[in-house]
C-alpha cells in the first residue's frame, strides 16, 4: 500500500543528503567566532520497515498487517530535510563547539543532534566528543500484531561518540559511538502465544556500540578514495535482537570547481545472536546500499546572509536490509534536490 506523506525532519540521513561522505572532520576555521551550515532539500522517499511507526507525526509503515511472514509494505511520499551544524571557535587554542545533525540510520531513522566539541592537537591530529541524543521516532509496541491496529511507543537514544581524525598526521580516521535505546513501553510479542521467557528474547531495549576505521586516498588534487570498515554490536536485552556485523564502506569524492561528485556504496552482514521464537530460526541479514550527489557551485556567486557561494545539490539513495526473516526486509529509495549554505 502506497501512502502519501510529508516529512519535515531536521534529523534525517545527512549523508544520504549530500554530507561529506568521503571526508574526514571540517577544519577548525581559523578566526573565532561563529561558523555553521545548512543544508535543505526536498524530494522523494519509499521506505518499507514493518518496525518503525512514524517520525514526529508522520506514517512511515501501515498501523495494520495481516501476516507475520510477509515483507513490508512500501510507504511512500514527499520529504524534506534539514541537516544543519553551529559553532563557534576559540581559534587562539585550536578548540570548536558545536552543536548539528550526527549521521544515522535511514532505515531505522534513528539520526540524532550531537553537542560536542573538536579539538585540534597539532600533529597529533584532531579529537572530537559528542553527546548524541534523539527522541522523535516511535516505534510499534508489539509490531507482531495482526488482524488489528498496533499501538506506538517512543523511541529515545542517548549516547556518545569519540573521533580521531588525522591519526598522527595522516589521512586515517578513527570513530566509536554507544547509544543507549530505550523504548518508553516495549512490549513484542505479547499478541502471540509464548513464554515469558520466549517474549524476553525480543525485547529492543539495550545498547548498540559502532567503530569504525577508514583511510583518505588522494590522487592528485581532484581525486579522493576513502575505504573504511566498520564494526557494530547491538547488546541488545533480547538475546534475539542481539547482533553482531560488519560493513564494508567504500566512498569516493571528485572535485573540479564548480563541480563535486561524490559517491559511496557499502555491504555488510549482520549476525543475531539467539533463534528467534516466533519464526523458530536465527535471524541473518544482508546489507547494502549505494548513494550518489552532484554539487553545483552558483556561478553567479550568490550568498545568503554572509555565506560562501551557495551550492545546489542533486543526490539519490538505495539502501536494502535483506533478511532470511521476510518480516524483517527493509528497503528505502530516495531521491532529493535542494541548496548548501555554508558560513566561516
Amino acid at each position: 500500500m502506497y501512502r502519501n506523506v510529508v516529512i519535515a525532519v531536521g534529523l534525517v540521513v545527512m549523508w544520504l543528503a549530500g554530507g561529506d561522505v568521503a571526508l574526514a572532520l571540517d577544519p577548525v576555521p581559523q578566526q573565532s567566532g561563529f561558523s555553521g551550515s545548512i543544508q535543505p532539500g526536498a524530494g522523494y522517499l519509499s521506505i518499507k520497515s514493518n518496525t518503525v511507526a512514524k517520525v514526529l507525526s508522520f506514517d512511515l509503515s501501515d498501523k495494520s498487517i495481516n501476516n507475520l511472514n510477509d515483507e513490508p509494505d512500501s510507504e511512500s511520499g514527499a520529504i524534506f530535510t534539514v541537516p544543519y551544524k553551529l559553532a563557534y571557535t576559540f581559534a587562539g587554542t585550536r578548540t570548536e563547539l558545536f552543536l548539528g545533525t550526527e549521521l544515522g540510520d535511514l532505515l531505522a531513522f534513528d539520526t540524532a543532534q550531537q553537542l560536542g566539541i573538536k579539538q585540534e592537537m597539532g600533529a597529533f591530529g584532531v579529537l572530537q566528543a559528542g553527546l548524541l541524543f534523539s527522541d522523535r521516532v516511535k516505534v510499534w509496541r508489539d509490531p507482531y500484531v495482526t488482524g488489528g491496529s498496533r499501538d506506538e511507543t517512543g523511541r529515545k537514544e542517548m549516547g556518545l561518540q569519540l573521533v580521531w581524525d588525522k591519526v598522527l598526521g595522516s589521512n586515517f580516521e578513527l570513530e566509536y559511538s554507544l547509544r543507549n535505546i530505550d523504548l518508553t513501553n516495549e512490549a513484542s510479542g505479547r499478541s502471540l502465544a509464548l513464554t515469558a521467557a520466549e517474549r524476553d528474547r525480543l525485547d529492543r531495549n539495550g545498547t548498540v556500540h559502532r567503530a569504525s576505521a577508514g583511510y583518505g586516498f588522494k590522487f592528485g588534487n581532484r581525486h579522493t578514495l576513502t575505504p573504511r570498515l566498520m564494526l557494530f554490536y547491538e547488546d541488545l536485552d533480547g538475546e534475539a535482537m542481539a547482533n553482531t556485523g560488519v560493513d564494508l564502506h567504500l566512498a569516493y569524492v571528485y572535485e573540479r570547481d564548480p563541480v563535486t561528485l561524490v559517491l559511496s556504496a557499502y555491504v555488510g552482514e549482520a549476525d543475531f545472536d539467539k533463534s528467534n521464537p516466533i519464526y523458530s530460526k536465527t535471524r541473518e541479514d544482508d546489507r547494502y546500499g549505494a548513494t550518489a550527489t552532484v554539487y553545483y557551485t552558483n556561478p553567479w556567486g550568490w550568498r545568503f546572509l554572509g555565506s560562501e557561494a551557495m551550492r545546489f545539490f542533486v543526490t539519490g539513495a538505495y539502501v536494502v536490509v535483506d533478511s532470511n526473516i521476510d518480516f524483517y526486509d527493509q528497503e528505502a529509495v530516495m531521491g532529493l534536490a535542494g541548496v548548501a549554505f555554508r558560513w566561516k
